[in-house]
């Protein structure tokens, strides 16, 4: 399936279901990028972002269209930041946050992974300070999310 057919499909979807699709799309893309989705991806995805259990398949659905796309990441990314434009870095830097969290899911970040957030990151707009800015929000967001949980425990 192409990238067109996947935009497509969706484009009569409201904005923010797009932006969630599109958030998807990334994520799976990101995930193939070493050439193997683990589990530890798909659940993580899964936990990110917010659905009802009865929607877990259209998830599934949508992020194996996605694997299977064989546009580019950046192709995706462009799509993403035409639709949302300048209006919203805060949420470009959450997907960006997002990627990251997904490529240490498994425990092995790849080059592949590094080398494709970073093309997000740029298409996104986000220089290599807002980068840095947003890779240290995101570990210290989830390290204290973390040490909560383990807390709890």
């Amino acid at each position: 399936m192409s990238e067109i057919d996947l935009w497509d499909k969706y484009r009569n979807e409201s904005k923010q279901t797009i932006c969630i699709i599109g958030v998807l799309i990334l994520s799976s893309k990101l995930c193939v990028a070493d050439g193997h989705f683990s589990i530890y991806e798909e659940e993580e995805i899964l936990k990110i972002i917010p659905h009802e259990p009865h929607q877990k398949r259209i998830l599934m659905r949508i992020l194996e269209e996605g694997a299977k796309d064989l546009n580019p990441i950046s192709f995706h990314a462009q799509r993403i930041k035409n639709l949302i434009g300048n209006d919203q870095p805060d949420f470009l830097e959450f997907i960006v946050a997002v990627l990251y969290r997904l490529a240490h899911s498994d425990h092995v970040y790849h080059d592949e992974e590094d080398m494709a957030i970073r093309e997000v990151a740029k298409i996104f707009g986000i220089t290599k300070s807002n980068w840095q800015f947003t890779k240290e929000t995101f570990l210290k967001f989830f390290k204290l999310k973390y040490l909560k949980i383990r807390q709890n425990a």
